[in-house]
């Protein structure tokens, strides 16, 4: 398993042992759906969650930008440069 997934894991058994220790049982997802309140960590968790993605989403995006430009350059890069040797 990879280490993020095991950091997960353990981060879940220790909510759930804290929630045990406060006596506050969670509800079934079913009946979760129905009631929407939610604690304000659950908020921060999947907010945090979201974030996470969108900025390894911006890093593959910008990753791709610069290959994009490399091989556009390196495939075109004497056209390129006979075209701006007019001006």
């Amino acid at each position: 398993m990879s280490k993020e997934i095991l950091e997960q894991l353990e981060f879940e058994k220790s909510k759930r042992k804290i929630l045990e220790q406060t006596k506050v049982i969670k509800k079934p997802e079913s009946e979760a759906k129905d009631n929407p309140s939610k604690y304000a960590w659950e908020y921060e968790l999947e907010f945090y969650r979201k974030s996470k993605r969108k900025d390894r989403f911006y890093a593959f995006g910008a990753i791709c930008g610069i290959l994009a430009l490399v091989i556009t350059l390196l495939f075109n890069g004497n056209d390129i440069w006979r075209f701006l040797m007019q001006f």
